[in-house]
């Protein structure tokens, strides 16, 4: 699913305003440049395709992720979002995460001058996967996996 789900357009979202899906690109190893989103505060990828794989079936099989899913059964109901704390792949799966400095202007944060922190292979404690439903579904890959990244780390 996940590899079906690369670069397919979100399915939940009109064409002219849908984001390819990047589950694999932009949140493993396979990013070209972990170092090239400044405006987010801490930005995660998991540190290989099997990192990524590993806490994707974990997510999509928690009970909290079977709730979710669920969901996609209503009626006009095309999208969730799953955050699982790990338990069975707790201490298995890693990460590489970039902190970038913020400052706290009003109720934002915003990029400062300074370098950013790099983290490698740090614990992934919690996963955030987000599913759309496909219609017509697929028997064979009924959803579509838009992404996928590292929630929590243990550092």
């Amino acid at each position: 699913m996940l590899y079906l789900s690369e670069r397919r357009l979100r399915p939940s979202a009109p064409a002219a305003k849908a984001h390819p899906g990047h589950a694999i690109s932009q949140h493993t190893e396979q990013r070209e440049d972990p170092f090239d989103r400044r405006h987010i505060r801490q930005d995660s990828t998991f540190a290989s395709r099997k990192d990524l794989v590993l806490a994707v079936e974990e997510a999509l099989h928690d009970t909290l992720g079977q709730q979710e899913l669920a969901t996609l059964n209503a009626h006009n109901v095309h999208t969730c979002s799953i955050v699982v704390q790990l338990t069975a792949t707790f201490g298995k799966i890693k990460a590489n995460v970039v902190r970038n400095p913020m400052a706290k202007i009003g109720n934002n944060w915003v990029p400062t001058q300074g370098p950013q922190h790099y983290l490698t292979h740090v614990l992934v404690s919690a996963v955030f996967v987000l599913v759309d439903k496909l219609a017509p579904p697929e028997s064979w890959a009924p959803l579509h996996i838009q992404t996928a990244y590292p929630k929590d780390v243990v550092h």
